[in-house]
Order: C-alpha cells, then structure tokens, then sequence
C-alpha cells in the first residue's frame, strides 16, 4: 500500500493530539506533527509513534519545507484571522489536500475564496470542521426530516470546568467578547454584543442547567442561506457561572478601553484556570434546538459524560479518513457542511462516551 504523509500543523495541542492518535493508528499513513517548541512536541510525538519537525507556520519557507512532502495538511494550531489565508494557501500551492479546526465566523465564511485555486492544483481545502459548523450542522441536518419549513434555530453549547482548555479556543472567545455581533433575527440582521444575553438552558443530564452567553461563530454567517431559517442563535459557556460573569466583566472593560488587546491575555487565563479544575465535573454538550412553521418544536445533542474535548477534533480524523479512503475529495475549497452525517459522529465518539440525546417541547427523551 502506498504511504502517504499527513502533517497535522499544531498536533502536539490539545486537540492535535486526539487527531494525531487517531490517524497514527490509520493503516497506510505517516503522521508528522509539526510546531514551532521542539521541547513540547517532540515529546509528544515520540510518545505516539510519529515523526516531528520544526516549523513556524506564519513562516512562507519554514512551512513551505515541512508541508513538502504532504499528502494531507491538517491545521489544528490557530488562531484562524479573518482574510488570512496564508497557511491553507502555501498548501494548496503545494499541491496537498487541507483541512483545518478554524471556528473563526469571517475566516470560515469566506474561505471559498480559495476554490479556484484548489481547483486549479486539484486539491481539496475544508475549513471548520469543529464543533461548529461541522458537528452543529450534522445535529441539524438529522432532525430536518421529521420538520416543516425551520423557522428557529437556537444552538448552545457548554463545557466541563474540568476538561483541559485549549489556548486558541480561549483567545477565539476573547476576539468578539464586548464587539459588535450580526445576529439573523426576523429574517434579517440585528447587531448584539458579543458575550451579551446571558440565559440559564436546560442541557440533557448529566449536564443540567448551565449558563451561556452570546458568541460569534461560523453558524451565525452560513446557517440563515444553509438551512432557510429566520433566526439563528448561538450561545456558549463554561460550567462555572462565576467564570462567565468575569469574562463579561471583560466585556465591560473592552467597551470602555476598546483598543485592549482581549485575545493577548488567552494564555494566561487558561493558566489561571488550573486554580478552579478542582470544581465542577467532566460533563460538557452541545445542543440544538428548532422549531418549525407549524410550531412543532425539536431538539438533539450531543452529550459528553467524560472527553468532551474529544469532539472538536472529530470532524477533521473523520474527514481525514474518509480523504484517505477515497483517495482525496472533489477539488474545491468548502466549509465544513454537510460532509459528514451525525451518524459517523455517534459511532466515533461513543467509545468515549458520548452520545446523542433527542427531545421535543423542551424536554429530552433520557
């Protein structure tokens, strides 16, 4: 069988390793993690079994040599910009097919920007597949048989205090914390804050009510032309209410001193973070709430009892597989909807145990 290499740009992370795990074990593949701190990912790498090599990825001839060789480009190192497409370029040029973890909303939204040119080396370049929009379209996508015309589309997702927190999810978060935020609402577009109308939801157990505030995804740009909605709504939060309060706080001080740098202080805080993981619980969903033009009402997530950190990453092992298995996809530069149904989720994932709930008015089927 043919080898072909797959470099997975930031897999020593806290989602590049899950990735990394799960394609080193794929037969006929050779992983290579590539990061710029040797002394954090060579460790990693020799503990899996797979090659490492040093590359700054911001860098044009530092990852121009390590993507080289690639088959397969996987980006899990963040964070996505708006507008910058530099890495997932250099891979096309390259000649290799590309997926990233990017859940930044203009980022993702205007990745087509590149299907020419992928279509030009006859490659394959996806963006988003993450929980959002990956996972939240496939939880989406498998309740619209049983629906009318969707009218609503409410999504909310919260996290375990103590599954580990990932640096680039947690400057994502700060990026739009106190900004201005497009919401599709009555079909057409209103402006919130980001972080702003806080609600406690009632997640499927063992999760139970939680916090979450308004966020700034990809879900927010693709899903009112995807899904023909009237409003679409996504909120987030962390398991711990007082830690939502003091990222609100953060909003405040952002609105007052706007040219604070919130994603710079990502680091840190996850390093404070560690003071509080011996609160709260491993529980963590993701769920998805529509109702119809008939007023039927219905909803479905994905529930984890433990790993939910597990979930991000799995879009990009299964796209990944399903590349490897088929030889490469249509040529073409795509967000991540509708490529993979909610079923490939649920058999991936249930070995860590995480399942998928359903309900209707308001209440979960457990």
């Amino acid at each position: 069988m043919h080898q072909r290499t797959v470099v997975i740009l930031g897999g020593h992370g806290t989602f590049g390793r899950h990735i990394t795990e799960q394609l080193a074990a794929h037969p006929g593949t050779r992983v290579v993690i590539a990061g710029r701190h040797a002394e954090r990912g060579l460790p990693v790498a020799e503990a899996m079994g797979v090659a490492f090599r040093t590359c700054d990825a911001h860098q044009p001839a530092s990852l121009q040599q390590a993507v080289a060789d690639a088959w397969l480009v996987i980006n899990a190192s963040g964070p996505f910009q708006a507008g910058d497409y530099a890495i997932p370029r250099t891979c096309i040029q390259a000649g290799c097919h590309y997926v990233d973890l990017a859940d930044g909303r203009q980022y993702v939204a205007d990745f087509v920007q590149l299907d020419q040119a992928a279509r030009d080396r006859s490659v394959f370049a996806c963006t988003g597949a993450s929980t959002t929009p990956a996972i939240t379209s496939a939880l989406i996508a498998d309740l619209l048989p049983t629906l009318g015309r969707i009218v609503s589309i409410r999504i909310a997702l919260n996290a375990g205090n103590k599954n580990r927190a990932g640096v680039s999810t947690v400057a994502t978060i700060l990026s739009y914390v106190g900004r201005p935020v497009r919401v599709w609402q009555d079909g057409g577009w209103k402006t919130l804050r980001g972080w702003s109308g806080g609600e406690f939801i009632d997640f499927p157990p063992p999760v139970g009510r939680r916090r979450v505030q308004l966020c700034d995804v990809p879900d927010l740009e693709l899903f009112p032309k995807h899904f023909g909605a009237d409003q679409v709504v996504f909120k987030a939060g962390v398991e711990l209410t007082v830690l939502n309060y003091a990222i609100l706080a953060l909003s405040g001080i952002k609105r007052v001193c706007p040219p604070l740098n919130l994603p710079s202080l990502a680091r840190p805080l996850v390093a404070m973070s560690g003071l509080f993981k011996r609160f709260g619980t491993l529980h963590g969903s993701c769920a998805v709430w529509l109702t119809d033009s008939d007023g039927r009402q219905k909803s479905i997530a994905l529930v984890a009892h433990e790993n939910g950190p597990r979930i991000p990453g799995s879009p990009a092992i299964l796209l990944a597989r399903k590349l490897l298995a088929e030889d490469g996809g249509s040529a073409g530069a795509v967000p991540c909807l509708g490529l993979l149904p909610l079923a490939a989720f649920a058999e991936f994932l249930a070995p860590y145990r995480i399942e998928v709930v359903r309900g209707e008015h308001g209440k979960w089927h457990v």
